[in-house]
């Protein structure tokens, strides 16, 4: 037949025009709005990363607030425990009493080092001197003691005077050169004129716990009045954890870092410790006395710092300064720092501008990369539809012969056949027809042949209300589906020992319900032959509850076999082994084993002497699930060998039933 054309467009052109077009808009669409948004989102960049940044600071430096927070409530907790540990210590070396000896010491106002010549009896514990033990090598009464049990450092103080300066006469508290801290006192008034609290605490009877200077070092403290025979306050025991010596903090605080240039670092706030790096940055020494430490503007940054932070009032505040780096090149620093009041800590983390900067210049590569590609990828896409358009053009005649193809081999019984072609136009709607129907067979082929193999789960879909093919085979894969679970809950119930469990046969119609009919039939009459047993039988599960009791067995213990499902056997046979590492059934579970033991038992007010073997139940995956107990009576045995002088018979007497 002629070819025949029409006006216009033939079908050649409009495949090649509906094809290009909307690709060539798409990709020429797209690069302008590329174009004009990448100077916006490289603004939003910028400021979003320094924000990160910014961010990111805050986090780690409140993360190290949180941890110290943590540690703070751990040491405050743990001091009236070690309180309540020295007290009884000391009570056990016996009542306080002074001897009507003296001694001479050079006491040392511990807050301005001033001296003074004063002589005291000698303070004693149960009749024990105290001494004036200076060398840590050498051991001292009480403290040494307590530090061993509670790990905090101890001291044993001895009033001075009627105005309270507490004199240290016993202490593991180390002074400047590493000896003993004793000689040292803590004066009742402070330099400053104030009453001291911890003094004045004490004297009042009560005892001060809180942070105390004790030396040149901090702790978290507990101060307790000692009293003598006549009820005077004639001293105090101290009980101290340092707030610095924790190494877990100091190590991870060393050890982090916030992405290339970060770090966090921690810096005294006020006292003597006031702008020392107590966990120092890289670079930096242990204790260094930062406080005077200029930027590269000659700005005293420390300064500045510590006075944010404290303001701050435990909130975080942002800050920035430029530091010099080893080439004495100044690079601005950003940071985060916080006040942690309990232990008087700034926790500093900074990191450097330059690094967010970095990050930009990142994701400004990245968007000039991806339009590089954008413009590859639309050039591709044309070049893909000239040649795809110009194809289907030229074979509009295959797809009715791939159809008429796949027609003939599904008439023979081949439904592996797929049809390619897709248009809008009538053509494509025979072909997606036709897909249909090969899907609608092959979907019900799968479903037949997942049945064969005994798989349940391939889904069957109804395509309309007339599909009776669909219809049936669903009925039959639910069928099968019930079939399937009840036979594996009752195999399951068999392993664990419920052997009462029965399917319903009601669920299943034809066939089907036969084959539930004779599993239950098989599992009553397991059952019977248990029950028939003339001794006790018994299905325990890893927590000795009962799962299965024979008639023998619930006989005896007076009760019926569905009240004892549930319980527990140890509640029921009261044997000697119940409850302990002798016991067959645990036994068993544990090893893997059967185990065979004789006891005595007590069932129902009985006096039993019993052998019992159990071996253990496993399930498909071959873990224990339980364990079968027999039970056998050897009381007649027993007590018969002991009539006859204690001799022992030939063999085993084993009584076949307990009954009452």
């Amino acid at each position: 037949m002629p070819h025949m054309r029409t006006p216009g467009l033939d079908l050649r052109r409009k495949i090649l025009l509906v094809a290009l077009l909307p690709t060539a808009l798409l990709v020429a669409a797209f690069l302008v709005v590329f174009a004009v948004q990448r100077s916006r989102i490289a603004g939003r960049v910028e400021a979003s990363m320094g924000r990160l940044a910014e961010e990111g600071l805050s986090r780690a430096a409140h993360d190290l607030q949180t941890l110290c927070e943590s540690a703070h409530r751990e040491l405050w907790l743990q001091v009236p425990r070690s309180l309540r540990v020295a007290r009884d210590q000391m009570e056990r070396l016996g009542p306080l009493s002074f001897s009507s000896e003296t001694v001479r010491w050079s006491a040392v106002n511990q807050l301005d080092r001033s001296a003074a010549e004063v002589v005291l009896p000698k303070l004693l514990l149960g009749g024990e001197w105290a001494g004036q033990n200076a060398d840590p090598a050498r051991p001292s009464l009480l403290v040494d003691r307590v530090r061993e049990l509670v790990g905090a450092e101890a001291t044993l103080f001895q009033r001075m005077n009627e105005r309270g300066d507490m004199l240290r006469v016993a202490t593991t508290v180390p002074d400047e050169k590493g000896a003993r801290a004793i000689g040292t006192y803590i004066p009742a008034v402070d330099p400053d004129g104030g009453a001291n609290p911890v003094v004045s605490t004490v004297l009042r009877g009560e005892t001060y716990r809180g942070r105390a200077r004790v030396i040149d070092r901090w702790y978290l403290s507990g101060y307790e009045p000692i009293r003598d025979a006549s009820g005077r306050i004639a001293g105090m025991l101290f009980i101290g954890l340092r707030q610095d010596s924790l190494e877990g903090i100091r190590a991870g605080v060393a050890a982090s870092r916030i992405g290339q240039t970060g770090a966090i670092h921690v810096l005294g706030a006020s006292g003597n410790q006031r702008g020392k790096y107590l966990i120092p940055p890289p670079g930096h020494a242990d204790g260094e006395d930062a406080w005077e430490a200029r930027d590269a503007r000659g700005e005293e940054y420390v300064q500045r710092v510590l006075r944010a932070a404290k303001e701050a009032e435990g909130g975080t505040v942002r800050l920035s300064y430029a530091l010099r780096d080893g080439a004495g090149a100044p690079r601005e620093r950003v940071a985060a720092v916080t006040y942690f009041a309990p232990w008087d800590w700034v926790i500093v983390a900074e990191m450097d501008r330059s690094e967010a900067v970095a990050a930009l210049r990142e994701v400004q590569s990245s968007l000039a990369a991806s339009a590089v590609t954008v413009v590859g990828v639309g050039l591709l896409l044309l070049l893909a539809s000239i040649w795809a358009a110009r194809k289907a053009a030229s074979r509009l005649a295959a797809p009715l012969e791939a159809m008429a193809l796949a027609a003939e081999r599904i008439a023979e019984g081949d439904v592996q056949q797929e049809v390619t072609y897709r248009s809008g136009d009538e053509v494509g709607r025979l072909a997606e027809a036709f897909r249909g129907t090969i899907r609608y067979i092959q979907e019900v082929a799968r479903g037949a042949a997942a049945v064969a193999r005994g798989d349940l789960s391939t889904p069957l879909v109804l395509r309309s209300d007339r599909d009776e093919l669909t219809r049936s085979f669903q009925s039959a894969q639910s069928e099968l589906r019930r079939l399937v679970e009840d036979a594996g809950a009752l195999s399951q119930a068999a392993v664990e020992g419920r052997l009462t469990v029965r399917a319903d046969p009601s669920r299943h119609q034809g066939d089907f319900r036969k084959v539930v009919e004779g599993v239950n039939a098989t599992l009553s009459s397991l059952v019977g032959h248990l029950d028939a047993m003339p001794a006790p039988a018994m299905i325990v599960g890893t927590e000795f509850d009962i799962r299965y009791m024979n008639q023998t067995g619930a006989s005896l213990l007076g009760r019926t076999q569905q009240e004892l499902i549930g319980t527990k056997c140890y509640d029921s046979f009261r044997t000697g082994d119940c409850r302990t590492g002798r016991c067959a059934g645990g036994r068993a579970m544990a090893e893997g084993r059967e185990v065979s033991s004789e006891t005595e038992a007590h069932p129902e007010g009985l006096d039993l002497e019993i052998f019992y073997s159990a071996v253990p139940l496993r399930d498909g995956d071959g873990r224990v699930v339980g364990a079968l107990e027999v039970v056998t009576d050897q009381t007649a045995l027993r007590r018969g060998a002991a009539e006859d002088g204690g001799g022992r018979s030939e063999g085993p007497e084993c009584r076949p039933c307990l009954v009452r």
